[in-house]
């Protein structure tokens, strides 16, 4: 519990509350919209969600500048007036704040065709706990000398300064948008194909997902009706050549499968997992998957990109197997250079039994060492650090 929640209206207002905080020497909890990681008690707690006034859209450039406690629906309604978008698309889009999406540099299953926020983002407003507000990149020429402020609060979990603005690049929206179903019984195989579309020069998908169970992979294509149609074709040609069966879906159909993708593992009760390796590492990944999750007779739902090598696995039935689970995923996952990563756990024994990250390796001592320079008295969501 939180002595104190307070919620600035303007970024003045968080770096006075961040001044004072660390005057008096009081934790801080920075919270969104509360779609990501819950931080830990704290004696104050900042809300950005009244963050939502000076939304700045230059079509002519291709670029906004978005206030932190806006969500990023709200950001997209705005910018498609102007048949424009910010290309993002993580979980619980309609309550995600932008300083929350950039402070875990949270995406979906588009990051294949236009990255996570690191890679939109081109400029940031953050508030530092001494007070001073700083800005950086995009078109604004302050920055704080010797770091690359934008990309470095990109998944720093507002451990080092509160995001109150950040400047993206944006897309057109495109004209249509069809998916391709293929439907293949061996996983591994699957995470194959997922790396030959990737791979193919005449197509350009904005998405290749897997799915387990069921078994298949959803390809979206979206630009013109005629250049959809040609690349779906060609992907369907593909994937019959690896065995697999097609279908291509679009319209309302298409919007309720991918709404239904994401639900089947953010909406439904379990433990969630972040797994990253290689693309290369995925089929074997996914061969260990199905491996510990059988033995402990657990229930089981995946996703994700393949052909980025990002997969998230949510685990049901016993939560007491789920630790054991974690940490044979992660010792498979660490023996290729990757990581897992909890994401949520599904009850309080099982937050205490596995650590949130597991090791950060030779990274330690220099992510301590921006720690310091940013938050040198630790005030700023410090359970969250990946050493805690």
């Amino acid at each position: 519990m939180a002595q104190r929640i307070l919620e600035p209206v303007d970024a003045a207002g968080v770096a006075a509350a961040l001044r004072a905080a660390d005057a008096e020497g009081r934790s801080v909890a920075v919270r969104g919209a509360g779609t990501k990681i819950a931080p830990a008690a704290a004696d104050v707690v900042v809300s950005t969600t009244k963050l939502t006034r000076g939304l700045d859209h230059v079509a002519g450039d291709l670029v906004a500048t978005v206030p932190a406690g806006v969500s990023l629906d709200s950001v997209n309604d705005v910018l498609r007036r102007q048949r424009q978008w910010l290309p993002l698309d993580p979980p619980r889009r309609d309550r995600a704040t932008i300083g929350g999406i950039v402070a875990t540099n949270d995406s979906g299953p588009r990051r294949h065709r236009f990255g996570a926020p690191r890679d939109l983002i081109i400029g940031i407003e953050i508030a530092l706990v001494d007070g001073r507000l700083a800005k950086a990149g995009g078109r604004v020429v302050k920055n704080v000398a010797g770091y690359d402020l934008s990309k470095l609060m990109c998944g720093s979990l507002g451990t080092l300064a509160v995001v109150t603005s950040a400047t993206f690049k944006l897309s057109p929206v495109a004209p249509s948008s069809r998916t391709l179903v293929a439907s293949l019984s061996d996983l591994r195989r699957l995470s194959t194909l997922a790396l030959t579309l990737a791979n193919a020069p005449s197509i350009s998908p904005t998405a290749i997902e897997l799915q387990s169970p069921p078994y298949r992979l959803l390809v979206r294509f979206e630009t013109t009706e005629s250049a959809a149609a040609a690349q779906t074709t060609i992907a369907a040609g593909l994937c019959e050549q690896f065995g697999a069966s097609t279908s291509v879906v679009s319209g309302v159909s298409e919007a309720d499968m991918w709404h239904d993708h994401e639900t089947r593992i953010f909406e439904t009760a379990g433990t969630v997992v972040k797994i990253a390796v290689l693309p290369t590492d995925v089929a074997e990944m996914l061969s260990t998957v199905e491996r510990v999750t059988a033995s402990a007779s657990v229930e089981s739902a995946l996703s994700g990109r393949a052909a980025l090598g990002i997969l998230f696995l949510r685990l049901g039935g016993h939560a007491s197997a789920h630790a054991r689970i974690v940490g044979d995923l992660r010792n498979a996952a660490t023996a290729r250079g990757g990581s897992v990563v909890v994401v949520s756990a599904a009850s309080e024994d099982v937050t205490k039994a596995i650590a949130r990250w597991g090791s950060v390796g030779d990274a330690e001592p220099v992510m301590r060492a921006v720690k310091a320079r940013f938050d040198p008295h630790n005030i700023l969501n410090a359970t969250l650090a990946p050493w805690d």
